[in-house]
């Protein structure tokens, strides 16, 4: 297995992470899409560009997906050895708008499976990694899922489609899904970062998640965050959480289930 360097990542996503915020934080909200879309490619590129450059510093010879948009490559590994999944600002809207919860996911997957994953949020300073069966951690923290077990007592939480034209089976499910769950649960948060609220999940101060879609680069750092604090993470009907997933359930047993026996009896 890869021995990360936990210490230098975090370091890197320390320190553009705190650009980003007093870049973004000194200028007022974009007024219109096409200065909102601007803003992102133009941060975004920069700090893809140079979490890249210092993660090909800390590990030389591993690759990169690039194919963070593409949900139809997503159904399989991109390569066979080891590469990088990289989203430097999941959640533009918030960071744009000088909104908290957004953050910077990383995912290393090595023969297919994911090994590594890391979730920062600049505002709170709060580095979140895992290491496939090393435990999940904050940092530096061992963390754990929530213990709840009953949905009339749990705080879920989901996030919409997220492309600007999703495909309306998917618009449909979340809508429906949500309609079924909010009358189960005690709450129910959207709250911007789905790396984020998958840590969340992973650090107890959620509950349980579930989505719809189809990209699993969006879920693998935080889904694998939450199945080392001890949580349980499938497809929406139950099915293994691996390539070709249409979407996820992750949280405490009781309430994975939960879920999917109100989403799908």
């Amino acid at each position: 297995m890869i021995h990360v360097n936990i210490q230098g990542i975090q370091d890197a996503f320390r320190l553009i992470g705190r650009e980003l915020v007093e870049k973004c934080s000194a200028e007022p909200p974009p007024v219109t899409l096409e200065e909102l879309y601007h803003r992102f490619l133009e941060t975004n590129a920069a700090a893809e560009h140079e979490l890249r450059r210092r993660l090909d510093d800390l590990h030389p010879g591993i690759g990169w997906s690039e194919a963070e948009l593409d949900f139809g490559r997503q159904q399989s590994p991109e390569q066979d050895g080891a590469y990088w999944v990289l989203d430097a600002v999941d959640s533009m809207m918030h960071l744009h708008q000088g909104m908290s919860l957004w953050a910077m996911s990383l995912c290393l997957i090595d023969g297919g499976v994911p090994v590594f994953s890391a979730v920062y949020d600049p505002h709170r300073d709060e580095f979140f990694h895992a290491v496939r069966d090393g435990g999940a951690f904050l940092n530096g923290r061992p963390i754990r899922t929530a213990r709840k077990t009953a949905l009339s007592a749990a705080l879920l939480a989901t996030a919409p489609p997220a492309v600007p034209e999703p495909d309306p089976a998917v618009t449909e499910a979340a809508a429906r899904s949500y309609g079924l769950l909010l009358p189960e649960a005690f709450l129910i948060r959207m709250m911007g970062s789905v790396a984020l609220q998958l840590a969340y999940v992973a650090g107890g101060r959620l509950d349980a998640y579930w989505e719809y879609g189809e990209s699993l680069y969006n879920w693998a750092a935080g889904a694998l965050l939450v199945s080392e604090a001890g949580g349980h993470v499938t497809g929406p009907a139950g099915e293994p959480f691996t390539w070709g997933c249409t979407g996820i359930i992750a949280g405490h047993e009781p309430l994975r289930a939960g879920i999917q026996t109100v989403l799908h009896p």
